[in-house]
């Protein structure tokens, strides 16, 4: 028997009740409650009913504990995991009255929770706070709300808050809510964005093109180089894999090479292969292979690719300009002489000939002077088509230089197949050129060397061409001549000739004499014309016939033209210096010397330099000088006349006629050719067409000289004509400066 105040326990009820509710709830309910719930029931109810209501009033209580007890565990976790978030918990009312924060309130907005609490969510934000008056429809859990909320420290800061409604649409009990700072995951997400963007700019940059390739072939990346390489869009290349973009006889190889580099961490190598364009066309390229790795794996290939297009089109531009001429397209000399060194070696196993042509236009240079280099150079190109379209498309037409073309014919049967090709090439300049809207009539003078089977080689073959072309325009220009290596061979000699005459130029071999002029009544020495000459070492004095034609021909004589104005202004002056007879010197001029730009200036610098007096100095002119533009040459006379500086028409009668330009030309004397005077004693016109050309010289009030006197009988009949001076071998031959000096001197006492 337990007795508890006053009351008593049987042991068999307390044994029971033990049973059926346990110790632990036994021990939080008081004892006295459980003595009296464990008392027998009024008789009327029964002796069992007092046990049911025990059990019933203990199950109950057993159920309120549970959940108390579950509640305070959920509470407590709740408050823990509002202690750990990083974000701000709320809830309000239904009047949006803040009822609880976390702790999180002071890092989010500045604001103690418990200064928080109490406060009005509509005074905390901007903007209507929404679902407050309205809970959540049916199916909606929750609402985004970005807005501004105001900082303690009097700032605002936009914030995402998700809002939830508490209770139901009947009863409705507030607001929970979750406000989370996202500045520094949108300060994150901002540095990735720009950091992207740079990534992606400074792959755009670069000239190469860049991909970068997943492990199964498929393109993760692309910049704008490879895009534009390929002709595609960013979208189409996100789209494609590698067997997409590279031949396919070239997409094993390709996977072999990312295969390769995906275990090997070798520095990247180039590979040469191809990738294909958009509209199927295969480009040359230059691959280098990377591995992407991240965290020890594989993340797929960077790949580096750079166009070979480009370089390759630059070194056929470096080749092209190595071995073809830039102002025609036509091979130039060293091409040519790789190809004629291969059809000699044909030639000899062969048992053929082989020839080449050396091609010169006539007068090319007298044209190219007067129409000027611009206009000179597109008819070269106008002569290079016209000779294409000629010569068969087996042999080789290059250019040699200048106005000079070269042809290759290979495999030929022998010399009158040489000379058919020189003919068809003499026939495609039958037809005048039609150049800037006038039609231009051109000739071709053409030297053939052809060889068999012995040795030779290219130098050997175009210096015999080049000889039998200098001979073909010697006999009269518009023709061939077919050259031999024979040592009497005139085109030979002909070369030589040049050989020696450019090493004379080179050494200053060439010397200036002076030939007399007199008057025809007097015989005193007025004046000398300065004439070249050449001591050649082992052929003796060359004949000016000889050697001036091929100065104008090389282009050296504008050179020696001003170094003979130059020293026969200096001899003169000189003589007059040391006390001799005053004379007037005259220098011959070479047409293309008057195309020189500043030849007035020349002139004058010489004659400073000299000292020589202008009116001591006559420039004589050939009649093809008549033939210049005439714009240019009035000109130069009209600086030479400004200087005081005379001018004399030479070898006037012959040639290109002066008359049409007499009346606008500046000149001071004509001299009649030495042709005309050497007949004047003979049957015939001569004497009448001196006569003729002293009457007009004197009308035009020109002096008049006359060239090449040699008897007396011919200086009698220039007296007769009343001609003013005289020069020839009657007086003296041209002389050395010391010679002249005393000649003159002579003349002058006797």
């Amino acid at each position: 028997m337990l007795i508890e105040g006053g009351c008593a326990i049987s042991q068999s009820r307390w044994s029971s009740l033990v049973e059926t509710v346990g110790w632990p709830l036994l021990l939080s309910i008081p004892f006295g409650t459980v003595a009296f719930l464990a008392q027998p029931g009024p008789t009327w109810l029964g002796d069992g009913m007092g046990m049911a209501a025990l059990l019933g009033f203990a199950t109950a209580l057993v159920a309120r504990y549970r959940w108390r007890r579950a509640s305070s565990d959920v509470r407590e976790r709740l408050e823990t995991l509002s202690q750990c978030t990083p974000d701000l918990l709320f809830e309000t009312d239904t009047e949006g009255v803040v009822t609880f924060a976390n702790e999180r309130a002071i890092n989010v907005l500045g604001y103690d929770p418990s200064t928080l609490v109490g406060q009005s969510i509509g005074d905390l934000t901007e903007g209507p706070v929404p679902i407050l008056d309205e809970p959540l429809p049916a199916g909606d859990t929750m609402i985004t709300w970005n807005t501004r909320w105001h900082h303690a420290n009097g700032t605002d800061t936009h914030l995402t808050t998700v809002l939830t409604s508490m209770g139901s649409r009947e009863y409705p009990r507030g607001l929970r809510g979750v406000v989370r700072d996202q500045q520094d995951r949108l300060e994150t997400e901002r540095a990735l964005r720009e950091s992207q963007e740079r990534f992606r700019a400074a792959l755009n940059t670069a000239r190469n093109g860049i991909m970068l390739v997943a492990d199964d072939g498929h393109v993760l990346l692309s910049n704008e180089a490879l895009r534009r390489l390929l002709g595609r869009t960013e979208l189409e290349m996100s789209a494609l894999t590698v067997a997409d973009v590279v031949p396919g006889r070239y997409v094993d190889q390709f996977a072999a090479l990312m295969a390769s580099r995906m275990w090997s961490d070798a520095v990247p190598s180039q590979y040469e292969l191809q990738l294909q364009a958009a509209n199927g066309t295969p480009l040359d390229v230059e691959i280098t292979l990377s591995p992407v790795r991240e965290d020890g794996h594989d993340n797929g290939t960077l790949i580096e690719v750079h166009d070979l297009t480009e370089s390759r089109r630059t070194s056929e531009t470096i080749r092209r300009m190595a071995d073809y001429d830039r102002l025609t397209g036509l091979p130039n000399r060293d091409l040519f002489d790789r190809h004629v060194q291969r059809a000699l070696i044909d030639a000899r196993y062969q048992g053929r000939s082989v020839a080449v042509l050396m091609l010169d236009l006539d007068r090319f240079k007298l044209i190219n002077d007067t129409l000027g280099h611009t206009s000179g150079d597109r008819l070269l190109r106008t002569v290079a088509d016209r000779l294409t379209s000629h010569v068969p498309p087996q042999h080789l037409l290059a250019r040699f230089g200048g106005d000079e073309f070269l042809v290759l014919a290979p495999d030929l049967g022998g010399r009158a197949a040489a000379e058919g090709i020189a003919r068809r090439v003499l026939a495609a300049f039958r037809e005048p050129f039609d150049h800037d809207g006038h039609q231009l009539k051109l000739s071709v003078s053409i030297g053939v060397a052809v060889v068999g089977g012995e040795q030779a080689d290219a130098e050997l073959l175009i210096r015999i061409a080049d000889a039998a072309m200098h001979q073909a325009k010697n006999q009269g220009r518009d023709g061939y001549v077919i050259g031999s290596e024979s040592a009497s061979d005139p085109a030979r000699l002909r070369l030589e000739l040049e050989s020696d005459l450019r090493a004379a130029v080179e050494h200053g071999k060439l010397e200036v004499y002076y030939q007399p002029q007199l008057d025809t009544e007097t015989g005193v020495v007025l004046g000398v014309e300065a004439l070249l000459r050449w001591p050649h070492p082992l052929r003796g004095f060359v004949s000016p016939a000889e050697f001036v034609p091929l100065l104008e021909e090389t282009g050296l004589i504008i050179g020696v033209g001003e170094t003979v104005l130059r020293t026969a202004c200096r001899e003169v002056q000189r003589w007059s210096t040391d006390g001799g007879h005053p004379v007037r010197v005259a220098v011959n001029v070479s047409p293309r010397q008057l195309l020189v730009p500043n030849f007035g200036e020349v002139v004058r610098g010489i004659l400073e330099e000299t000292g020589l007096p202008p009116q001591a100095l006559e420039l004589e002119l050939t009649e093809t000088a008549a033939i210049l533009d005439l714009a240019s040459v009035l000109g130069v006379l009209g600086e030479l006349q400004a200087l005081g500086v005379t001018t004399a028409i030479d070898d006037f009668g012959v040639g290109e006629s002066w008359l049409v330009r007499l009346s606008d030309f500046p000149v001071h004397t004509l001299k009649v050719d030495r042709y005309f005077v050497s007949g004047i004693t003979e049957p015939g016109n001569a004497l009448a067409i001196v006569e003729a050309v002293i009457a007009l010289g004197h009308a035009l009030g020109l002096l008049v000289i006359a060239e090449g006197v040699e008897t007396e009988a011919q200086l009698i009949a220039l007296r007769a004509a009343n001609c003013d001076m005289v020069q020839g071998f009657y007086y003296a031959p041209a002389l050395e400066s010391g010679d002249c000096v005393r000649y003159i001197e002579e003349r002058a006492a006797a």
